[in-house]
């Protein structure tokens, strides 16, 4: 199997791509991505963008998704909405066009382009554009803060995390879909997705 992962040197993408290199059934992975992973490997090839935008033509079978940024980092409505929104469905629409058949997308919870909270409509309305885009296999992941080590520094998650972790014995229910999350497990779930034979869009919930 050919897989393209985008997003590989973020949190959940690192993680991601860790386990896909281990796996035996795995010929070619392509990092989609700004900058280099810094990982060598026989399996892994860099595939850097050019203007925001996949230069080349690849022929994979699978696609994984861990694009993501924040309003601070990102500057701008726009700028977020590039990495956010516009980047993932212009590589699902030429990986698919080129025959990529299965995906597996992080997205987030809340997603719905109906929201009126800004960031969860931006996820709707991109897991939206997943949907139309015609794969056979689509898996859109939506968890909740992420658990891990970034390079970067999100104060706003870490104060989110504090607060998560001391409400966490009451979340029970459909509340547990607001607990925090390992971004191991995300990429495990991920991989798992790739890797499986189901057809048809699946949606799972954090919990």
């Amino acid at each position: 199997m050919k897989i393209a992962i985008a997003g590989a040197t973020g949190l959940t993408g690192s993680e991601c791509l860790k386990i896909l290199l281990q796996l035996p059934g795995v010929e070619k992975i392509y990092a989609i991505g700004r900058r280099p992973t810094g990982i060598v490997h026989t399996k892994l090839e860099e595939v850097l963008l050019v203007n925001n935008e996949l230069a080349i033509q690849l022929k994979v079978d699978a696609f994984v998704c861990c694009l993501g940024t924040t309003m601070k980092k990102a500057g701008s409505r726009d700028a977020f909405e590039a990495v956010d929104l516009h980047l993932p469905l212009h590589l699902a629409k030429v990986l698919h066009d080129h025959g990529c058949s299965k995906a597996a997308i992080v997205s987030a919870m809340g997603a719905n382009s109906k929201s009126a909270i800004y960031y969860n409509r931006i996820k709707g309305l991109m897991e939206e554009g997943m949907k139309q885009t015609g794969f056979e296999s689509l898996h859109l992941l939506r968890p909740s803060i992420i658990e891990g080590e970034r390079k970067e520094k999100r104060s706003g998650e870490k104060l989110g995390m504090v607060v998560i972790k001391f409400l966490e014995p009451l979340m029970v229910g459909s509340w547990k879909n607001y607990r925090s999350i390992k971004a191991s497990e995300i990429a495990n779930c991920l991989a798992a997705c790739i890797l499986g034979n189901a057809k048809g869009q699946f949606t799972y919930l954090s919990e």
